[in-house]
């Protein structure tokens, strides 16, 4: 039996973003493919859920005050009217492409860059285009070569998944400055913490700086807090008015909101997530040098090395989910040779680059 109901054209051409996948294994799994926080959530966190679970029948305040003030004070920005929660940063990026693109419209990004910006494009009829990177970087020329009458939204994860690699807030500002007056500037700080507090600071003074520019972050990486779903953004009010038309009235969740304000508030918990990156960082990149696999400095929590060519990268990938070691490859991306490894706990970290001398070995 045939049917006439058919979805949007645009939506049958757009492909679902595939996220990094679980493992079922016999033993002790390594999860180092979806960039999680291998020390989980704040104990504070934990403790604001389980009070919080006993009010579950009601809803959470629409306005989100409590965590926008939250926000406010961890952030340094004194006008909560120009913060919005979302449930993840995804919505964020949803809301923004549904306001301010559709048909005949263009979505800019660089060349290896986050999926979902794509995705969300194509699911609103806009047309996703990328500009180049040179070693994996994007520099502003090539960004602003790519825009066009049609751009509408430049997307700038920074420091950048898959990559790792970053733009420098001085560029940052240069490209704030150059870009035509009919294109809004994203910038995804959703590892911004592991750069550092004065480079979240940046970040926020841009979008203070210019009304072409917002921010967007999560709670899902150095918060622990993926499976929640919550994030937040940074907006001119302009901006903000016009997101505040379309998102949902409680897109949060009460146990997430209660979650987030905790986490925000102990610094010091955090304080140790990014302490075990900065020392864990630099050695797994030194260590997969070692190996003869050229890995680019990471500003972020993961790696990126190279195995030569494709075949070996699935190989090794193979090798190592059978281990119980779950990595992302990254062919998806347009890196067909590299995987990309999260920095775990000190044990994971120890225990892929003891599977990987194993593997690479000579035979």
């Amino acid at each position: 039996m045939t049917h006439e109901i058919r979805p949007l054209p645009h939506i049958s051409q757009t492909k679902p973003y595939v996220p990094g996948g679980k493992l079922a294994f016999q033993g002790e799994v390594a999860m180092l493919a979806s960039n999680e926080n291998p020390h989980g959530p704040s104990p504070k966190a934990i403790a604001a859920i389980r009070d919080a679970a006993a009010a579950i029948n009601i809803y959470p305040d629409p306005g989100y005050i409590a965590l926008r003030e939250a926000l406010g004070k961890a952030s340094g920005v004194t006008d909560i009217d120009r913060l919005i929660v979302s449930s993840g940063s995804d919505e964020l990026i949803h809301l923004l492409v549904q306001c301010y693109a559709g048909p005949g419209d263009e979505v800019l990004q660089t060349e290896h860059a986050f999926s979902m910006y794509a995705v969300s494009a194509r699911a609103h009829g806009a047309t996703s285009i990328c500009a180049p990177e040179t070693d994996l970087n994007a520099g502003v020329n090539a960004i602003l070569g790519a825009v066009s009458p049609a751009t509408k939204l430049l997307f700038i994860a920074n420091p950048n998944n898959p990559t790792g690699t970053m733009i420098s807030p001085e560029s940052l500002r240069e490209l704030q400055d150059k870009l035509p007056s009919h294109v809004l500037l994203v910038i995804d700080g959703a590892y911004a913490e592991y750069v550092s507090e004065d480079y979240e600071r940046e970040i926020r003074d841009l979008v203070d700086r210019k009304g072409n520019t917002v921010m967007i972050r999560t709670f899902s990486k150095i918060h622990g807090l993926a499976s929640l779903r919550l994030g937040w953004g940074y907006f001119p009010q302009h901006v903000a008015d016009t997101i505040q038309r379309v998102r949902g009235p409680f897109n949060v969740n009460g146990l997430a909101v209660a979650a987030g304000i905790a986490s925000l508030e102990d610094t010091a918990y955090l304080e140790q997530s990014r302490a075990h990156n900065r020392e864990w960082l630099p050695k797994m990149t030194e260590a997969l040098g070692a190996l003869g696999l050229e890995t680019p400095q990471s500003y972020a929590n993961f790696v990126i090395p190279d195995f030569g060519t494709a075949a070996r990268a699935d190989e090794v990938n193979a090798a190592l989910k059978a281990q119980g070691i779950l990595v992302r490859g990254l062919a998806g991306y347009g890196l067909p040779t590299r995987l990309r490894i999260t920095i775990g706990s000190a044990a994971d970290n120890a225990r892929v680059l003891d599977a990987l001398r194993a593997i690479l070995s000579p035979r």
